[in-house]
């Protein structure tokens, strides 16, 4: 399996001949108002890429882009969407084939298997993780999961997660511009959580992801850290990791 870091949450993942994206998003202009011009300094991918599959964990427009999916997804491609999510998608998504699993349902096609797991969301809205293996790699996505209970649960029903991608910026947000009202806790895991999950999980390496891209000094402030807190963390809980800027590729075997 061969994998790229896409911009902030976003994945690309290439398997058996086929390109899956998890979270893939170009356009984050909606946001600009609450995370600055840092919207405008993104990678972008999809006028050369073309995917069999597209996943997303929910609908905030950092982790679902409409565009990609009509400019990315190939005519015999398939969405893979969490059944909670299936009317809201349909809304915004016409004329592509879905499969549309419940949690901890499967599906598997061109020896690649997906399942969407338990995730809690930050602000309250339908979300889950994913988990997809190929017969070498087994990944897991958190999108951005904010901490909770089932992370146990999780590492002991699915067995040998290679990678764990999962938030770490443990941001607060203050989006009643957009009409969010404001919170003083994290809307996303934080370093600490990450690593406890990645362990939890039973995951050989954290990726972090969703971290380091946006700030904004009143309506989006994420935890600071640097090289040194990765170590210190990662010694403290005992789990390792492997940073992934964007548009780098890590190749697992």
């Amino acid at each position: 399996m061969e994998i790229q870091k896409l911009n902030w949450a976003g994945i690309k993942l290439i398997s058996n001949g086929k390109t899956i994206l998890i979270d893939a998003v170009e356009d984050f202009s909606y946001y600009k108002p609450v995370l600055g011009d840092a919207v405008d300094q993104v990678i972008t991918f999809s006028d050369h890429v073309q995917a069999d599959y597209i996943l997303f964990t929910h609908l905030h427009l950092d982790h679902f882009d409409k565009s990609v999916i009509k400019k990315c997804l190939k005519k015999d491609g398939k969405l893979i969407v969490y059944s909670e999510l299936e009317p809201l998608v349909r809304k915004h998504v016409e004329d592509v084939e879905m499969v549309v699993l419940d949690l901890d349902e499967t599906f598997t096609e061109n020896g690649i298997t997906f399942k969407p797991v338990f995730a809690m969301d930050g602000v309250g809205e339908i979300q889950s993780s994913w988990i997809m293996k190929d017969a070498t790699i087994k990944i897991f996505h958190g999108g951005d999961t904010i901490w909770h209970n089932q992370f146990w649960k999780l590492g002991k029903e699915n067995k040998d997660i290679d990678y764990a991608f999962l938030p770490v910026n443990g941001v607060v947000v203050n989006f009643e511009i957009i009409g969010l009202e404001y919170s003083p806790v994290p809307a996303s895991l934080n370093l600490k959580e990450a690593f406890a999950a990645a362990h939890l999980l039973h995951a050989k390496k954290l990726v972090p992801i969703h971290y380091g891209l946006f700030t904004h000094e009143k309506c989006y402030i994420p935890q600071v850290f640097d090289e040194n807190d990765l170590k210190i963390v990662s010694n403290e809980v005992g789990q390792k990791y492997v940073i992934l800027e964007d548009g780098k590729m890590l190749m697992g075997s």
